[in-house]
């Protein structure tokens, strides 16, 4: 079976608002497929953040060029230097909310995708075989959620909030049939040691 992400261009405003609010989708298809779809939290779309990149750089401008008149004429370079940075450093802090994942949990197996726009990476595992683990990190109770078998694990979720994760670990524990993933918020997390929800 061949897997692609749905492109969101052309959209009108108003999906593309509520799409920004939405980080973990989940929906069962007509063929029974479980669909698990994580995106980031976006403040903004592409769209907004150019707008607000083009206004910096109208007032950068007029600034630079008021200092210019002035006589101070090597402001002009630098000022454009801020803009150049400024905007590279908004393109990839987008660009990284545009990635995805996407977990099909269908029949006998569960699929993992990684993109932005086209796939990046695919894991596939065996869904007999299939564990969740929870692996604790730092003292704050934060962890990260593992989904694999046979000593190959995925983790997923990376940029969900602890509360997103969490209610995926439920989700996806009670989908699976290993009951501890529902109960992943009462888990009780001890300094670096790994608590599996399953099995």
């Amino acid at each position: 079976m061949r897997y692609a992400f749905q492109r969101r261009r052309g959209l009108p405003a108003r999906t593309v608002q509520q799409e920004v609010a939405v980080a973990l989708r989940t929906q069962q298809t007509r063929d029974g497929t479980w669909r698990f779809e994580l995106l980031p939290n976006r403040s903004s779309s592409w769209a907004q953040t150019r707008r607000f990149l083009m206004v910096i750089a109208l007032l950068n401008g007029l600034i630079a060029l008021l200092f210019a008149w002035q006589g101070l004429w090597l402001v002009l370079p630098f000022s454009g230097l801020e803009v150049a940075a400024l905007g590279a450093a908004l393109y990839c802090c987008s660009r990284a909310t545009y990635r995805r994942e996407l977990i099909l949990v269908e029949g006998e197996r569960v699929v993992v995708l990684r993109g932005g726009d086209r796939i990046e990476c695919r894991d596939e595992f065996a869904r007999a075989w299939i564990r969740l683990q929870w692996q604790p990190v730092g003292e704050r109770g934060c962890g990260r959620l593992l989904l694999g078998s046979h000593g190959r694990f995925s983790e997923v979720g990376v940029f969900l909030v602890e509360t997103e994760r969490r209610q995926l670990a439920g989700d996806l524990g009670r989908l699976l049939g290993q009951p501890l993933g529902a109960r992943a918020p009462e888990i009780a997390l001890d300094a670096g040691l790994n608590r599996e929800m399953g099995l």
